[in-house]
């Protein structure tokens, strides 16, 4: 299985780098039996660590109606700031992470970032004043701040791009999953009689506590990249990193390369893929102030957690209508982003016009508004699929990040508690976001559909030599750390 350089290159149209063909040769059965493989030990490592990650944001969700909020004595803007400030922590910590992550193999940073967060969320549990939620919030939001950057490095080092959203969508799945059983956890905690801490404290201390376990095990475990991967022989680690090659995608290095920093921060992909960040978090805080608003509408705490069940629900059943939906359609990524946009669209209009009395109504309205972990699936495939060379993936996940972070952190500033519990100015910038978003995954496909056209072009317009055996198939070298605008032959996925 030695690559064999094809006679003629093709220049691209940066300076003094080719692309080189090369020959690889994997039957489809092959090339399925070790994606199988990768899925049975990846996935459930991912799916794992990302499950206590949205556990962890959404504790305070629930900790809010058991008697945080009267226990540190918070008032006016002090839960809403104790919602920012993670996002706070989670800003600061994009660009070390993104170096971090460009210099040292991803799973390891993302892992060590992991036991960190565990500790930060076993804190929040002592704090005895708005102060010490302040000061643990903002650290537990800097320690996950390498987690989903990470991750998304981590499905692409592992899976084509035509496997992303289905993989993207297993981990984003635990936005759902967590709210369920987070959920049930809280209303068991809740109901037990005789503790020594109060029933939210006992929440905290049980989440971080599992997560440590979890990061442990994934640090441990997690192999570096698909050619240390100690679950594959040494045939199928060769077959896992060559199948990534004809996909045109590059493996993890431990380099960093101030040029592709460069490439990111000019390349408008990458600030379109800042928008749909920003525009997809600005609404988010209804996932954060749901119990807030069931709660205001009549509901007692064990109703709220209850009647939050099938949100998650739902949560799950629109990523998987993503997931599937982008897999069985060819390049119509953008067009389900828009679709699935609607689905929160709905819950916040019904949110603002609903009246008190709807009870139920306005139940449901919450489920709908907090379904936008969808869309984050829809916009972390593109940036899986779309972004090659190591730094600047790592680059441009930070940049999507930071769009993410500031969404969240000025999202919350809106809900304000004197407008509890309808908050209009809330639901009206939500409105925006979301008409906002739409835009972006329209101008998104028009830019990149173009630059495939204009490549289209280049490539009829050069002559390549024949490939000496017909039956092999073309792809990068293994090696290779071009990005996707040197690599002259590769599609964007839209």
């Amino acid at each position: 299985m030695t690559p064999a350089l094809e006679k003629s290159a093709v220049e691209t149209d940066t300076p003094h780098v080719q692309e080189d063909a090369v020959e690889y040769y994997i039957a489809p059965s092959e090339d399925a039996r070790v994606r199988r493989r990768i899925d049975w030990f990846i996935m459930p490592a991912m799916v794992l660590v990302f499950f206590f990650q949205f556990l962890d944001k959404q504790t305070i969700n629930y900790a809010s109606v058991f008697g945080l909020s009267k226990t540190l004595h918070l008032s006016g803007q002090d839960f809403s700031w104790a919602v920012s400030l993670f996002y706070f922590g989670q800003l600061t910590a994009q660009f070390p992470s993104a170096y971090f992550i460009s210099r040292l193999p991803v799973t390891r940073v993302v892992g060590v970032s992991i036991c960190a967060w565990g500790a930060a969320e076993m804190c929040i549990a002592a704090s005895p004043n708005f102060a010490g939620l302040a000061a643990t919030r903002f650290f537990l939001g800097l320690c996950e701040g390498a987690a989903s950057p990470g991750f998304v490095i981590i499905t692409s080092n592992w899976y084509k791009r035509a496997e992303h959203p289905v993989r993207v969508a297993w981990w984003q799945s635990c936005s759902g999953l967590s709210q369920i059983l987070g959920a049930v956890i809280m209303y068991l905690v809740g109901r037990a009689s005789g503790l020594a801490l109060e029933n939210w404290r006992v929440m905290f201390l049980i989440c971080g506590g599992a997560t440590i376990v979890a990061g442990v095990s994934f640090a441990l475990f997690m192999p570096k990249n698909t050619t240390t991967a100690w679950f594959l022989k040494p045939q199928d680690r060769i077959i896992a990193t060559e199948r990534l090659a004809l996909d045109r995608a590059t493996l993890d290095r431990s380099q960093f390369n101030a040029a592709q920093v460069k490439e990111a921060l000019m390349d408008v992909q990458t600030w379109l893929l800042f928008c749909m960040g920003l525009f997809i978090c600005i609404p988010s805080p209804i996932l954060k102030f749901s119990s807030l608003v069931i709660s205001g509408f009549g509901f007692d705490k064990f109703q709220t957690m209850l009647v939050g069940l099938p949100g998650g629900a739902l949560q799950i059943i629109t990523i998987w209508t993503a997931a599937l939906g982008m897999r069985h359609t060819h390049n119509k990524r953008w067009l389900w982003g828009i679709l699935l946009t609607c689905v929160p669209f709905l819950g916040v209009i019904l949110l603002m016009t609903l009246p008190k009395s709807a009870g139920w109504g306005i139940v449901v309205s919450t489920w709908l508004a907090a379904c936008s972990s969808s869309l984050m699936v829809v916009s972390l495939s593109l940036a899986a699929s779309n972004v090659k060379g190591n730094t600047k993936k790592s680059t441009v996940s930070a940049i999507f990040f930071i769009a993410y972070c500031t969404g969240c952190i000025a999202g919350p500033q809106l809900w304000q508690a004197e407008d509890a519990p309808r908050y209009m100015k809330g639901l009206i910038s939500s409105v925006v976001s979301w008409v906002l978003l739409i835009m972006t995954y329209t101008t998104y496909y028009f830019v990149m559909t173009r630059e495939n056209a204009r490549r289209d072009r280049l490539a009829a317009a050069v002559i390549v030599d024949e490939k000496v055996d017909a039956s092999a198939q073309l792809g990068v070298a293994t090696d290779s750390d071009m990005t996707d605008r040197e690599d002259l032959k590769f599609r964007y996925t839209v």
